[in-house]
């Protein structure tokens, strides 16, 4: 049975995702002057940052939705700059907009195939959304254990906290994490995340979180059993309408406040609020809200006593699921979970392979090196040896030559991730390296060169005493 928590998440998933894609309203001054910008720039570069721009700050204020612009603009630049860091952004956008449509299957096939774009240039922002989204979607399907192992995994990957969209993406983390234990009726654990998200909005300030925030808060208490300090919570929320200043506001409280008047059996007001919800769901032709809004609508009447309203909206309902959750549709998201598995555990192995690998190539560079320098060691100590300059100078070459590779064996890992494994910049920092060495290699040739001649002197003297005084006994 398709139950209704998971519903109501799906209408939070489905909603915010659509509205962070979309522009905001003409009193946003800062959306105002990113499209006035927008309009005058022809640099696709530059064009795809401001969309960026616009998308993530979208996200932040949920503005209202018009459509796929701009995830098929920032598609089409990605493509045109043939650029793979670009193409996992705009992919991501386009992900997301399939997601609030409630296709999953789709939206699901843009969002695994984005995460190794994303891996190859480390970008922990980008990872780290394609992990909440994916999430979400999980979520709205009901599949507990995905959706909290994807939930963790994002959580893994946040940018550094030195980041400008570290809070931003916590906040995302706390947010779901805490619906997750809310859906799971563990209201403990979902106060634990939704504290967490309160501290970090103090620093954000972004009255979209704070809505989160106190209607989660208004649940947990619910199942708690604190209806009073619920009512508190649900109070502060509704307080918050006017300055959200977007359809949002209508998720949040089906998410949360029309389950507590339902609960409380305040059946009027509940209905109000469904109402909303449905008209919403048809002005956007969000299937997912619709479905949500039945639900409720179906459940106010049968408590009223309607039965032919009650009936009504039950079967809008039942047809509405078909369509949201199709057993196709399903499939194709198992199918596509499986393909994610199998490549996570392809370069899973990949990578240990390439580890192991390195680490023996490092304990051979060490032998090799400890191999020169006891030699090194032998022939400077020994009082009989006499070596010539070539020698010498052949195994500080050598030595240099390890030290070299054992270096760039070393540090090669940190390397790529600092150039994104950018060729160029790989070859000018291995060449700034043996710009280092090459002086020092020079250094410790001259001073050998110098110790050899010394103790060649020595055995040759000590040599020549003998000889004389083997002479004068004779």
């Amino acid at each position: 049975m398709f139950k209704r928590p998971a519903l109501l998440f799906f209408l939070l998933v489905t909603l915010h995702t659509v509205f962070a894609q979309s522009q905001v309203g003409t009193n946003d001054k800062f959306a105002d002057s990113l499209n006035a910008l927008l309009s005058h720039t022809t640099k696709p570069a530059d064009r795809f940052d401001l969309l960026n721009k616009l998308v993530d700050h979208n996200d932040a204020t949920q503005g209202n939705f018009q459509g796929t612009g701009f995830g098929l603009q920032m598609h089409k630049i990605a493509q045109q700059l043939n650029n793979d860091s670009l193409l996992a952004i705009s992919n991501n956008v386009i992900g997301n907009y399939f997601s609030g449509k409630g296709d999953f299957a789709t939206a699901l096939d843009y969002l695994f195939k984005d995460i190794p774009l994303a891996e190859k240039y480390n970008d922990q922002r980008r990872i780290s959304s394609l992990y909440f989204d994916i999430a979400e979607i999980y979520f709205s399907l009901q599949n507990w254990e995905e959706c909290l192992k994807y939930a963790k995994l994002g959580g893994d990957n946040l940018p550094e906290k030195s980041s400008p969209m570290y809070g931003f993406m916590a906040s995302q983390y706390y947010r779901n994490m805490g619906a997750y234990f809310l859906q799971q009726k563990q209201p403990d654990s979902a106060l634990f995340y939704i504290h967490q998200l309160e501290e970090t909005n103090r620093r954000l300030k972004k009255v979209n979180y704070v809505m989160y925030q106190l209607t989660q808060s208004g649940t947990a208490y619910w199942q708690l059993g604190d209806n009073e300090l619920a009512e508190v919570y649900f109070k502060k929320a509704n307080a918050l309408t006017d300055s959200v200043r977007s359809p949002v506001i209508l998720l949040i409280k089906g998410e949360n406040y029309i389950p507590y008047l339902l609960a409380n059996k305040q059946y009027e007001k509940a209905g109000k609020y469904a109402i909303q919800l449905l008209q919403t769901g048809e002005k956007l032709n969000n299937n997912g809200t619709k479905l949500i809004a039945a639900g409720f609508l179906s459940t106010v009447y049968h408590n009223l006593h309607l039965t032919d309203s009650a009936y009504y909206y039950l079967s809008m309902q039942s047809a509405l699921k078909d369509s949201v959750l199709s057993q196709e549709n399903i499939n194709k998201i198992h199918a596509l979970a499986f393909n994610e598995r199998i490549r996570t555990l392809d370069e899973d192995a990949q990578y240990k392979k390439e580890e192991e690998h390195r680490q023996q190539n490092i304990q051979y560079a060490l032998i090799a090196f400890g191999i020169i320098i006891f030699i090194t060691a032998v022939l400077l100590l020994s009082r009989t040896i006499i070596v010539n300059e070539k020698l010498i100078s052949f195994f500080t070459a050598m030595g240099l030559l390890v030290v070299f590779e054992f270096f760039n064996m070393l540090i090669h890992p940190s390397l790529a991730h600092l150039t994104n494994d950018s060729p160029v910049l790989v070859l000018l920092a291995l060449v700034l390296i043996a710009a280092l060495l090459i002086p020092i290699h020079h250094r410790l040739e001259r001073w050998l060169k110098e110790k050899m001649v010394e103790k060649n002197k020595l055995v040759r003297l000590a040599a020549a005493k003998k000889t004389i005084e083997q002479l004068e006994k004779k």
